[in-house]
């Protein structure tokens, strides 16, 4: 159960979010391997990973922050930098340099006459659902509670309401940034560099050239009811598999722009999530999975609820746990893997606690406009794939890390390059690319190149000024 006690947030009809004065120095409290408070600062979701930062730069003002990226910059520290902690690779800690802690930044604004949500770096997608769905809207965002905004906002963003609205970076109209050298920037205050820091942080991945102190948001009007449908197998062929994959891939092409549906294939089991909200949706659904129902072991029924409750049956469990989760790649069409399907599902089956998801995009991630505003490069892909692995005995992690490392091999071997950058895997090649395309590495790199040439904010993915 999600408890928000010591969670704060303020609502009101006029924008507010809390700012240190100007002029004013405040230096963020540093905490060494030796302080009580050390080992839950550095906590992280994985609890595969362990790092043990030199520092940790608890802050809660915007120039607590600045002050510890500058004292990292004369002391040559690596800065890494942790909201929720959720990143799969643990790229927001690291070993002997300064990891900064936004964790306790977590204040929330809603302006009821603009419609705007502004959003301290350390929210939690619950408390934005539970503040915004009080107000009747909504940020098309994850579903998973404990995530951080601001993470997943930098890398996309996409979620139950994405095919409808649009990935949360869609929304993101403005921000405050601290860069390498520990100068504070806001999007507004800087028109043309503002729109190209802007373009490049709806996509452009979190912890390449600054920390986001402050984020702003359009809102949406939140859908008063949910449907949702479960349709299961169970002991499955690997060639079965393939067979009921080729005609959800086909189902699924025919969504109305306010459905959504996964994949997820768990040993020989395999449920098909279908969600929408719209009720003139219904009958197109229904049509669309009919061939599956048919076949299926157990077809459930369409349940409908309110939207608030509906959406906290997908807030995932709380953590910490031991994982190995990655990008599976994204998919334009069934051609893309529909060979490769056999024998993915033969090494799922392989290892107990593997899992392969497909979730669907498309629809309104596809505008235009969103794409022309953004880095993010991805949008023709309908349909992105993620390998989940997990364990509770300590003796099977290695064979589950190794199978989904298995799993990237057969899925390469198909021909799939391209990666979401909220999913990164350590040990995939050529992940600039994979994740932001040319013309977004590109930008990445010029915003490094302006706002942290020394390359103090990084960790193993993050973006070099220079090729090389």
């Amino acid at each position: 159960m999600l408890s928000y006690a010591g969670i704060g947030y303020v609502a009101g009809d006029a924008t507010s979010t809390a700012r240190s004065p100007v002029g004013i120095a405040h230096q963020p409290t540093f905490l060494t391997r030796e302080s009580r408070d050390y080992n839950s600062a550095r906590w992280l979701f994985n609890s595969r990973l362990d790092f043990h930062p030199a520092l940790i730069a608890t802050c809660r003002k915007e120039n607590e922050i600045a002050a510890a990226v500058a004292h990292a910059g004369r002391n040559k520290l690596q800065v890494t930098v942790k909201s929720g902690g959720h990143s799969f690779e643990g790229f927001c800690s690291n070993n002997g340099g300064l990891m900064v802690n936004l964790s306790g930044m977590n204040q929330l604004s809603y302006d009821s006459r603009s419609h705007v949500l502004t959003a301290q770096p350390g929210c939690r997608l619950a408390q934005v659902s539970a503040l915004l769905f009080s107000k009747g809207r909504l940020l098309p965002s994850g579903s998973c509670a404990g995530v951080g905004l601001a993470g997943l906002t930098l890398g996309g963003g996409y979620g139950l309401f994405a095919r409808k609205f649009g990935l949360t970076c869609d929304h993101l109209i403005g921000l405050r940034m601290v860069d390498g050298r520990g100068i504070v920037h806001d999007s507004d205050d800087e028109p043309q560099r503002g729109a190209a820091l802007l373009h490049a942080c709806r996509g452009g991945g979190n912890g390449n050239f600054g920390i986001i102190t402050e984020m702003r948001f359009n809102t949406v009007p939140a859908p008063k009811m949910f449907r949702s449908q479960r349709i299961k197998f169970r002991k499955l062929s690997p060639e079965k598999v393939g067979e009921i994959a080729k005609l959800w891939f086909a189902a699924t092409a025919a969504l109305p722009d306010d459905g959504f549906s996964a994949f997820v294939l768990n040993g020989t089991y395999l449920t098909l999530l279908v969600t929408f909200f719209e009720p003139g949706s219904r009958r197109a659904i229904e049509k669309a999975f009919k061939p599956l129902c048919e076949i299926a072991w157990k077809a459930e029924a369409i349940q409908v609820g309110p939207t608030e409750n509906a959406v906290m049956r997908y807030y995932g469990r709380p953590g910490p746990l031991p994982f190995k989760n990655a990008s599976a790649g994204y998919y334009r069409s069934y051609q893309d893997i529909g060979r490769a399907i056999p024998a993915i599902a033969r090494q799922v089956a392989k290892v107990p606690g593997t899992v392969w998801q497909i979730n669907t995009l498309g629809g309104q991630i596809g505008r235009a406009d969103y794409a022309k505003q953004s880095v993010y490069p991805h949008r023709d892909y309908p349909w992105l794939g993620e390998i989940q692995a997990y364990w509770e005995k300590p003796a099977r992690a290695d064979a589950c890390v190794e199978n989904v490392a298995a799993i990237q091999t057969l899925l390469a071997a198909s021909g799939v390059t391209a990666h979401y950058r909220n999913y990164p895997d350590v040990a995939l090649k050529n992940w600039g690319t994979a994740y932001y395309g040319d013309a977004g590495l590109a930008s990445i790199r010029a915003m490094k190149q302006r706002y942290d040439p020394g390359d103090i904010i990084r960790h193993p993915q993050s973006v070099k000024a220079h090729p090389g």
